[in-house]
């Protein structure tokens, strides 16, 4: 063993044989110290042990280490292992193992989280069809939660359930509108339904800059008017129905109506919203029935004969009279000629909607009136109570009015009516200076026939010869 000059202020003394060691550390000592060094660097921490000759030295003070472990040298130096790379994948924990027999010191690092890519993801821009395009197509599978379609050339489309109506087969056609692509699978996303009301939507707009009819089935009643299938749900408002208002919407329901559309318009934001559509049409059938109406009227006009027998609805009630249809033009029937007997009020005859059988009595083309007459369709009552009765039969009758020269008496039989008048000097065998004095108006009676006078329309009774008998 040699002396050696030990101090802690400077490097060793000159040809003392031993080498130098280096120890890289992320925190060096402020002063050098007296140490051998290692030729091959330590990458990872851990703790390393080098051994001397034996020297008999002063202890070494040791330089203060920021970083992790206490570092220690060997004499013989140690060979560092490769280390081996770790892949990442996604999200996890990796280790490393630094060099070394004895060193190992685990690393954790993480790696944000993010969806895997898949492969060979096709561009958006390479699908044929876009989102909004309409599709024609094959149903090939049918499954509990959608359905699957052919496109053709190679591309299929998956369709969810909700997007579909009815049951559909395999094999069956089917049209639908883009929603959006499956960028993982290269398929679409198509929807039936919504095919459907594009197309809808394409013919009502051009129904309405066009001012086309279209005809569409009454689906229900709603406040104020009714809803109409147009392939999208139109707004029929009530005053717009028909030409006269109508007093049963319901009537309606179920049964298919031709209108023209007189708004379009889609809606979006807060009004659509609000209003709980996308879209909103509504519809007038009141101006075709209107043209319909006219051009029957004037048909009818030009061909209408005084005599003609047809049937009509009663459509109005006024004092004067009705109003009936008698097929696209309007005809009135005066009051007295809605029965044989005086009508006080044509509701005690005739109700609006009946249907009415008429004969016309005059056509006025210029002026667009037309007189008709129910009673001409009647059988004549008089010559039926000739037919059953004579001169001398009683009948039967009740008071229908009182004048200072008699009472008019009202008498029913099969298929007539015919009101007679007992002259006050037939109501009793007294004289009798008002005719209030014997009888009361709505009282029965019994009366003997003294004449019966089709020609001018009168009928005899007497009071007084009927108790004579």
């Amino acid at each position: 063993m040699s002396d050696v000059d030990n101090t802690t202020d400077g490097p060793a003394a000159e040809g003392a044989d031993q080498p130098a060691v280096d120890v890289p550390v992320d925190g060096q000592a402020d002063t050098p110290m007296d140490s051998p060094s290692v030729s091959e660097p330590i990458e990872s921490a851990g703790e390393v042990k080098t051994e001397a000759e034996p020297v008999e030295a002063e202890p070494v003070e040791e330089a203060p280490i920021e970083s992790a472990g206490e570092v220690k040298t060997e004499a013989e130096p140690v060979e560092a292992e490769p280390v081996e790379a770790v892949p990442i994948e996604s999200v996890g924990e990796v280790t490393t193992e630094a060099a070394g027999e004895d060193a190992e010191a685990p690393v954790s690092v993480s790696v944000a989280a993010s969806e895997p890519e898949p492969e060979h993801a096709p561009d958006p821009a390479s699908f044929k069809y876009q989102p909004g395009d309409i599709v024609p197509g094959t149903i090939s599978q049918v499954g509990a939660n959608g359905i699957e379609a052919d496109l053709g050339d190679g591309d299929n489309a998956v369709i969810p359930r909700a997007e579909i109506d009815g049951d559909p087969e395999v094999g069956h056609p089917i049209e639908g509108l883009v929603m959006k692509h499956q960028a993982g699978t290269g398929r679409y996303v198509i929807s039936p339904k919504r095919a459907g009301k594009a197309r809808a939507w394409s013919k009502l707009v051009e129904a309405f800059e066009s001012k086309t009819p279209v005809t569409g089935r009454v689906l229900d009643t709603t406040k104020g008017g009714l809803i109409v299938d147009l392939g999208l749900r139109a707004f029929l408002p009530e005053s717009l129905v028909d030409v006269r208002k109508t007093g049963n919407l319901s009537a309606l329901v179920g049964t298919d109506v031709t209108v023209i559309v007189i708004e379009c318009e889609k809606l979006s934001g807060d009004v659509a919203a609000k209003e709980r559509r996308s879209e909103k049409v509504v519809v007038n059938r009141k101006i075709l029935r209107e043209r319909e109406r006219k051009a029957m009227r004037d048909r009818l006009m030009t061909t209408l004969q005084p005599g003609d027998r047809m049937t009509g609805t009663v459509t109005a009630l006024t004092d004067f009279g009705v109003f009936v249809d008698i097929g696209g033009a309007e005809g009135l029937v005066h009051v007295s000629e809605l029965a044989h007997r005086n009508v006080a009020r044509p509701s005690d005859v005739v109700a609006v909607g009946q249907d009415l059988e008429v004969v016309v009595l005059e056509v006025k083309a210029d002026k667009g009136k037309i007189s008709l007459s129910h009673k001409a369709t009647l059988a004549s009552p008089w010559q039926l109570l000739k037919e059953r009765h004579k001169v001398g039969d009683l009948v039967y009758g009740s008071v229908t009015s009182l004048a200072p020269f008699g009472a008019f008496v009202l008498v029913e039989g099969e298929g007539f009516t015919i009101e007679g008048l007992i002259h006050v000097s037939e109501l009793s065998r007294y004289r009798v200076e008002s005719p209030s004095e014997v009888v009361n108006v709505g009282e029965g009676v019994w009366t003997k026939i003294l004449a019966i006078e089709p020609e001018k329309r009168r009928l005899s009774l007497s009071l007084r010869r009927a108790l004579e008998e």
